[in-house]
């Protein structure tokens, strides 16, 4: 034989042996048992020709052979990945990555394990696959978002999960709760009802009803009632739920998601309002609010001029975002506009709450630093209407698992949200909690409101008015309610430590305007309000004009309600009025009514310059021949010292 031939005789003898002994397959796969590569090699074929139990009983042969061979554990995970069986899923994918952590095939492997092992709340455990699959560069650059973000999790979870919140959620009561399912809870103003979307339970036990309805129940005696359908006008075969309700209770913005004409998208918000005791038929609120997207969880401000609501709409910065829209005074709502990289995210924003104050809005995130998953957060808007980095609400009411629907209550006190149960990745409960908010946890402003009813002062009938509310330090209006036409009920939100002007219209009746500042120690304040038919006589008072001692200038907080005034007159093109001053009894009587007399010609030289014709509108000085209460008391000057318009 010549020495050519037996070199290759040679070279062949010796890849055979290399083969044998798995050199070769050492580059291929972590295992060297040669049965065992067999037998994955053959299951290989078969998951590439779909033959999937097949393929699975060839890769468990294989691990009889090598119980460490990853490729086989690998394959094996995608295969229970399919019959979704997340537990033996789990199992093979941990121990493809524990034998092989440095093999990028296995990369998609990590964001698995990282997700479901963030379930159970093993920081450490998923911090290591985060670092592990970073280190690996994958190609897809979404689960590397995600690692690196899950990353920033756990550090912030292992370092904030020691510092506990009293919270102390407690579940509501019975007859709350009844439902199988019930969550996203929301409140009116005054805490005298409580609505939430719910489920019911069916024949069988493990799985709820798929119509989501909205429910009602009233604070009596201590206790919530039995909660029943909000209204027949809402709830239908359709789903409808995650609603918002105004401060007063008279305003409901859900969401509906169905196949009817009217939907734009696959999930709309539908507005509907409650006239007396009952609801109107809702109406999908339309463009621009609706469109082709997904919109859903709406959060209206106390008013109910401005609406928040979540939409994965071309044009934001993730998946979900949180948008914004205001109703202008054509009673259209403007186009919405995203809230912006501070509060929105690449990932997903949800469920958000503005809070009664105006200000403060709370909501749930997968995208800022938190303990895993959906977390609550808080931001506050400033006075340019930009937003406060948000503040993560803390252990334990945020958790690794999620958190969503937060409802706080106006005094900002006490909170209210739902608390899930889920079993193999089935929803078992969901259950109404409250707690008491730690004070750091707080809104930053405290809200009080007042309530009353509007009526006619002569025939005490109830009346349907405009009621503005405004700053009087800046005459800034902050919200605008109308009294219920059928029983003239009223609810307006006040901040605390702000000095308001409440100014009260409508047709036929004299203007109304009162002056306070919330009581610090009572959430509520309750005023009914009468309202004078104009006629030859009338007389009322301007709570709101302000001079300096002694003095006739019109301070600028005057502004509010002289403009309002001027409505009033140019709304009741017919009136013709006298603007009489009035002083209480300190100083001489003469000098008293040049003073008065002054303070009304003042009022009247604004009147003049907004364009009301001066032939409408007589001014004269009473000093204090008039009083209006007794002069020997502070209170009493004060009382006195007084603008009134007479209607002539």
């Amino acid at each position: 034989m010549s020495k050519l031939c037996k070199n290759k005789y040679f070279f062949f003898i010796l890849l055979t042996f290399f083969i044998v002994n798995g050199i070769f397959a050492q580059n291929i796969y972590n295992s060297t048992n040669v049965q065992a590569i067999k037998l994955y090699e053959k299951g290989l074929e078969k998951y590439n020709a779909r033959y999937y139990d097949e393929a699975k009983d060839l890769f468990s042969q294989a691990l009889e052979k090598d119980a460490n061979f990853a490729e086989a554990h690998f394959r094996l995970a995608t295969i229970h990945e399919l019959y979704k069986n997340e537990a033996k899923m789990l199992f093979h994918f941990e121990k493809a990555v524990q034998n092989a952590p440095t093999k990028k095939a296995f990369a998609r492997a990590y964001p698995m394990l990282i997700y479901f092992t963030l379930l159970t709340a093993d920081y450490d455990k998923t911090l290591q696959y985060c670092e592990q699959f970073i280190q690996l560069k994958p190609d897809d650059a979404a689960a590397l978002q995600y690692a690196k973000k899950v990353k920033g999790d756990c550090l912030y979870a292992k370092e904030h999960i020691n510092t506990v919140l009293p919270y102390n959620a407690i579940a509501l009561p019975a007859p709350i709760n009844q439902l199988y399912l019930q969550y996203f809870p929301a409140l009116t103003a005054d805490n005298q009802y409580l609505i939430f979307t719910g489920r019911k339970a069916t024949n069988n036990p493990q799985r709820p009803s798929g119509d989501e309805d909205m429910y009602i129940s009233q604070w009596n005696n201590g206790q919530w009632s039995n909660p029943t359908s909000i209204s027949n006008q809402i709830n239908t075969a359709e789903n409808e739920g995650t609603c918002s309700i105004s401060a007063d209770g008279r305003t409901i913005v859900f969401t509906s998601c169905n196949s009817t004409p009217d939907n734009l998208g696959k999930c709309d918000l539908y507005i509907t309002r409650k006239i007396g005791d009952e609801w109107t038929k809702p109406v999908n609120i339309g463009a621009p609010i609706n469109s082709v997207a997904w919109e859903s969880q709406p959060s209206l401000s106390a008013d109910g001029k401005t609406l928040y609501f979540v939409s994965n709409r071309p044009g934001g910065l993730g998946g979900k975002d949180i948008w914004v829209s205001y109703l202008g005074t054509d009673n259209r709502w403007t186009m919405p506009k995203n809230l912006g990289n501070v509060v929105n995210t690449v990932f997903d924003e949800v469920s958000p709450l503005i809070h009664v104050n105006g200000k403060t809005l709370f909501f749930s995130s997968n995208g800022h630093t938190g303990f895993g998953g959906y977390d609550i957060f808080s931001a506050e808007r400033q006075a340019n209407l930009s937003w406060t980095a948000p503040k993560n609400m803390g252990y334990p009411l945020n958790t690794h698992e999620d958190q969503v629907g937060l409802f706080i209550t106006t005094d900002g006190t006490k909170g209210f949200y739902s608390v899930e149960k889920i079993e193999n990745g089935t929803l078992k409960s969901s259950i109404l909690y409250s707690f008491d908010l730690p004070p750091e946890m707080r809104p930053s402003v405290v809200s009080r409101y007042v309530k009353g009813k509007v009526y006619n002062a002569q025939t005490k009938e109830p009346l349907k008015a405009d009621i503005d509310l405004y700053d009087l330090n800046n005459n800034i209006k902050q919200s605008s309610v109308s009294s219920d036409e059928k029983n003239g009920t009223y609810l307006i939100v006040l901040n605390e430590k702000t000095q308001y002007g409440l100014q009260v219209l409508k047709p036929g009746f004299a203007f109304k305007s009162l002056s306070f500042q919330p009581d610090e120690n009572n959430v509520a304040t309750e005023i009914d309000i009468p309202l004078e038919p104009i006629v030859t006589g009338t007389v009322f008072r301007l709570e709101n004009i302000f001079f300096e001692y002694g003095k006739y200038d019109l301070k600028e907080t005057s502004k509010t309600e002289l403009n309002e005034l001027v409505t009033f007159m140019k709304a009741n093109p017919n009136v013709r009025g006298e603007i009489s001053g009035h002083t209480d009894n300190i100083g001489q009587a003469q000098a008293n009514v040049t003073l008065s007399e002054n303070r009304a010609k003042a009022v009247y030289d604004f009147l003049v310059a907004a364009s009301i014709a001066p032939n409408r509108l007589e001014y004269k000085g009473y000093g204090d021949t008039k009083p209006d209460a007794d002069n020997g008391t502070e209170e009493g000057r004060a009382r006195n010292r007084r603008i009134e318009f007479k209607i002539l």
